[in-house]
């Protein structure tokens, strides 16, 4: 778990932690920083009544991003806001998915960053890509979340 600053690039740092392992799944990293978030303000009423609203003001609360590798789509993170009503946000990269799916049919390539620099098989991964693009690719990305 590590703690960052205003402005860092939390996905750059999730680079640096990476598993070298590749049959780890799991979580591998979890960041930590403060940003503005809709919560809820509590109030007590004279009659006892409870008085539950959104703030007016967004303020800076921790968020939590949690860094996970995922046999389909590589590197996935979710970032869960730590104050009610707790939002999530699951963020995907096409890029990971299709380095993740090409790498299961054994397809050699190479990939920098978020760039394929050296492909073997071009057709084929095209054919990967080209399924985020199809009707069922919803049932997939239904498939992550639920995991």
């Amino acid at each position: 778990m590590i703690d960052c600053g205003a402005g860092e690039r939390k996905h750059e740092i999730a680079e640096g932690y990476l598993p070298s392992d590749p049959a780890f799944r799991g979580v591998f990293l979890i960041l930590v920083n403060r940003a503005p978030a809709p919560v809820w303000d509590i109030t007590r009423g004279g009659n006892g009544f409870v008085n539950i609203a959104h703030k007016k003001s967004l303020p800076y609360v921790n968020h939590y991003s949690f860094h996970i590798m995922d046999p389909d789509w590589g590197h996935i993170t979710i970032k869960i806001c730590g104050h009610p009503p707790f939002p999530a946000l699951i963020i995907l990269n096409g890029h990971e998915y299709v380095a993740a799916q090409t790498k299961k049919a054994g397809h050699p390539f190479t990939k920098e960053g978020n760039c394929f620099t050296e492909v073997t098989d071009a057709k084929a991964l095209a054919q990967v890509a080209d399924t985020l693009r199809s009707k069922d690719a919803i049932g997939r990305l239904s498939q992550i979340c639920n995991r």
